[in-house]
């Protein structure tokens, strides 16, 4: 009471009631200082993808915090290196370049950064600064991602926000927003993007970020003519789809990554809380080839992408991680969420 301060949460209520202390976990039960067991339905913040007490991630952890407990990226460590390549052979298409952060919001920094990077190296006679989403949407905390995020009460305490973020409607059928009816209405809240795309100049727009599944906004599923449409729509004018797996990716859908369900394939995903369980913090930007090989040149041209994060690829979060992803797949974990999601 005297020090901690939550999130999202009234102080002047533990007043009346204190807080549960969480003791310990294990398998998807919680156990809190007196004894009384919780099925964690939340699993976390959305991130404990393979549950509580996995000794087989703490070992990994363990081991890597004795051989090499910290070294920036300036430099390479070996499970920075090694999940890098096993984050390239599981995202959807030819994504294969990590940039690594230490959160969702941090991805999604790292990604606004990259569209509007690449859209100055890609074309230096353009402006492409303009990011657009979804209302509903939610992309993180930070300035970047919560100037994305589509929900007022996350951002009217903090305005103004980052200029050059755009909103539209999310397709949100059980309550339309523009009062259609599925399928007679021939999608018509992804092609908000392309009239959104023409009014503001496609010479200003950078990039589209979407929750393939949004989330934290309703957990709403779009109809699936949705997102490939929305590709389309990206293609037409060179603006970069950005996809925010940060809750979806990892199993949590019945597939590796939500993007697969559809078959599109973005431009550049983000990544965090299942790629460790949340064992320790880790989150990642994954590109395109075509992207990454924009920002190559000449030393001094400065080309080069122009960010750096103190624990980025922290190998004892990235030796967490790789002992994750063997359990997802070994104990075919996203084969069971497909299961137990359809049975629910």
């Amino acid at each position: 009471r005297a020090h901690v301060w939550h999130p999202l949460f009234q102080h002047s209520t533990l007043e009346q009631q204190d807080l549960i202390v969480v003791d310990r976990g294990e398998g998807c039960f919680l156990y809190d200082s007196d004894g009384n067991k919780y099925l964690d339905a939340y699993s976390g913040l959305w991130n404990v993808n393979v549950g509580y007490g996995r000794k087989r991630i703490t070992d990994a952890v363990c081991e890597q915090m004795n051989r090499l407990p910290y070294y920036p990226l300036s430099l390479i460590n070996e499970p920075a290196t090694t999940l890098a390549a096993r984050l390239a052979d599981l995202a959807p298409g030819t994504l294969q370049h990590v940039f690594y952060s230490n959160s969702g919001s941090e991805a999604n920094e790292t990604a606004f950064k990259i569209a509007r990077q690449y859209g100055r190296l890609k074309h230096p006679d353009q402006n492409r600064y303009k990011i657009i989403a979804r209302y509903q949407g939610y992309h993180g905390f930070t300035f970047g991602a919560m100037s994305a995020t589509g929900q007022t009460n996350r951002r009217s305490k903090f305005e103004p926000l980052v200029p050059g973020f755009l909103h539209v409607n999310p397709p949100y059928c059980y309550r339309c927003p523009i009062n259609l009816t599925y399928p007679t209405c021939g999608i018509g809240c992804v092609e908000e993007f392309e009239e959104i795309i023409k009014r503001e100049d496609p010479e200003t727009v950078a990039a589209v970020i979407a929750e393939p599944v949004i989330g934290g906004g309703g957990v709403i599923v779009p109809p699936d003519e949705y997102l490939p449409r929305l590709r389309a729509i990206c293609d037409r004018y060179g603006v970069l789809l950005i996809f925010d797996e940060v809750i979806t990716g990892f199993g949590r859908t019945g597939s590796f990554f939500a993007a697969d369900h559809w078959d599109v394939i973005p431009d550049i995903i983000t990544i965090a809380k299942g790629v460790t369980s949340g064992y320790l913090p880790l989150a990642a930007c994954v590109v395109k080839p075509e992207i990454f090989e924009t920002f190559l040149g000449e030393p001094g041209q400065r080309r080069e992408f122009a960010q750096v994060s103190t624990y980025g690829g922290h190998p004892a979060c990235c030796a967490a991680a790789l002992a994750n992803i063997d359990i997802i797949i070994e104990e075919q974990l996203v084969e069971n969420s497909k299961v137990i999601g359809s049975y629910l």
